[in-house]
């Protein structure tokens, strides 16, 4: 390395170093003055909104407008945010403008369950529990019928909390199947829990009702319905049945309209 070279090496990391120094010292100076909230991943869906995040942001910083914004832990505030049920993640910055910038990923429901309590709620591809959105109601896979659970609007999972019980594992994993296959996704828009602890299915098209019976091989079951569809219900054949049978091992039973 020759002369110059080192010397201009030695001013540029003096330069870097003065420059990191004075925005540890102008950020300590910059008063917040906006909080800007993102949602990001959304599609089209739309669980919360951005008043829903201020809330949490100003009550853990009730004086933040105004305020250093250098006072804002980010790490402790995104956990903070993370803890509401429908976000999934979130991430925190501030700018040297004197912006509090949020970015928040919201959780994508694949199925809206109704309970005899009347209280409704969502769960997401990962198995966690989610509050009803008070945007709307989002267009997925439903369930209803003779479920027994109280959701208490916190942050749970079906894998890990001991109080959900069996119905609403059944309920997400199948739901899970029928999100992850493209044609039973398209073709089945609600599960009703019989009081017998059986399951039915209902379809978008037509209105013939699906036996499921337990959950036993859920999968084989749904993928004999998938074969039965593509392979023998073309052309509208479906129509002429009133009950598909699928609670016998291996077969599936019809029962045509009278």
């Amino acid at each position: 390395m020759t002369k110059k070279q080192k010397i201009y090496t030695i001013l540029s990391l003096a330069l870097i170093g003065l420059t990191v120094i004075l925005y540890i010292l102008f950020a300590k100076q910059t008063l917040c003055k906006k909080v800007e909230i993102k949602f990001v991943n959304t599609g089209n869906q739309n669980i919360i909104n951005k008043e829903d995040i201020k809330h949490i942001v100003f009550s853990e910083y009730k004086n933040l407008l105004g305020s250093p914004i250098d006072n804002v832990n980010l790490s402790l505030l995104e956990k903070k945010i993370e803890m509401y049920p429908s976000v999934k993640n979130a991430d925190v910055f501030k700018r040297i403008n004197g912006i509090l910038s949020i970015n928040v990923e919201q959780r994508k429901p694949i199925i809206r369950i109704f309970t005899n309590s009347g209280k409704g709620f969502y769960i997401d591809e990962e198995g966690k529990l989610m509050p009803l959105s008070e945007n709307g109601t989002v267009r997925i896979l439903t369930a209803n019928g003779n479920i027994n659970y109280k959701y208490s609007g916190k942050n749970i999972s079906v894998f890990k909390d001991s109080a959900v019980t069996q119905t609403i594992k059944d309920l997400y994993n199948s739901a899970k199947y029928i999100q992850s296959d493209n044609f039973l996704k398209a073709q089945i828009e609600q599960i009703y829990v019989k009081n017998n602890g059986e399951y039915e299915l209902v379809p978008l098209a037509g209105n013939q009702i699906i036996l499921l019976g337990d959950m036993y091989d859920y999968q084989k079951k749904l993928e004999h319905l998938k074969q039965f569809y593509l392979k023998y219900l073309k052309n509208h054949a479906w129509k002429k049945y009133k009950y598909i049978n699928l609670k016998y091992h291996g077969q599936i039973v019809c029962t045509k309209r009278q």
